[in-house]
């Protein structure tokens, strides 16, 4: 298999991971939130989770043997976290982010293109 396919697999899976991680854990809080206590709640998310750490776990080692460098690797992953996340939390609790928390975003997307580009 090319480099490029095993980069745009390792890319897509990670996507696939990130989102359903991040929807798992969102999930879970909304559960906790709306005070359902039974553990029949949290099997849905639980199942989530396991495929996004399938799917991560592939996504980082296609993504390794793609470009040989697990920063790269680990830089892509973070990055997909800070843009579906934001993304994710507005779709499950059409919540917008406070002050503070606007604030950590962006610094923290500064952080991100200060790595990629420096």
């Amino acid at each position: 298999m090319s480099k490029e396919l095993l980069g745009v697999s390792a890319l897509g899976l990670m996507v696939v991971g990130e989102f359903c991680a991040i929807y798992s854990e969102v999930v879970t809080a909304k559960l906790a939130h709306a005070g359902d206590g039974s553990w029949q709640g949290f099997i849905m998310p639980v199942v989530v989770m396991c495929f996004a750490g399938l799917c991560l776990l592939g996504a980082y080692w296609l993504g390794y043997r793609a470009v040989g460098d697990i920063w790269v690797v680990t830089v892509v992953s973070i990055t997909s976290l800070l843009l579906l996340e934001p993304v994710v939390i507005w779709a499950l609790f059409h919540e917008v982010p406070g002050r503070g928390a606007l604030i950590g975003f962006c610094l923290g997307a500064l952080g991100m293109l200060a790595t990629v580009l420096l």
